[in-house]
């Protein structure tokens, strides 16, 4: 419900601004859907302020891997990671469970998300870029 009631604000915001255009909705739109995601399937592990869980799991905010991976980033998010990884210097074994359910939309409406809130990106992450790193981290 909150999800919906953001998401009105947001049409109503644009339509008061002339300034809002449809790609300006476009990632909004992406965002709020992939906050709800995100807090739905990472947030238990990463929390939701992206800080991470004490030495088990690593953090988002913040992250310099983040910003070096986003393929695999993205990657991890539908198949897991299994791999040993270094962020911010600090190396985390824990591994990373799948999400298989997880469709490319929802992929890019959370990479969306993250490298919004915590990449220092202001852009979409596209569902048909997602798509191709989808299919080539099978």
């Amino acid at each position: 419900m909150k999800i919906l009631s953001n998401y009105l604000l947001l049409i109503a915001h644009c339509l008061l601004a002339t300034s809002c255009t449809q790609e300006d909705v476009k990632l909004k739109q992406y965002y709020i859907d992939g906050q709800a995601l995100y807090k739905t399937h990472c947030a238990n592990c990463h929390q939701d302020n992206g800080q991470g869980l004490a030495g088990l799991y690593p953090p988002i905010a913040g992250s310099d891997f983040l910003k070096k991976n986003k393929e695999l980033v993205l990657c991890s998010m539908r198949n897991g990671l299994k791999d040993t990884i270094v962020v911010n210097g600090k190396t985390y074994h824990q591994p990373m469970p799948a999400n298989t359910q997880l469709q490319a939309l929802d992929v890019a409406e959370i990479g969306t998300y993250l490298y919004n809130e915590w990449g220092n990106e202001k852009t979409i992450t596209d569902v048909k870029s997602v798509q191709k790193v989808l299919e080539s981290c099978r």
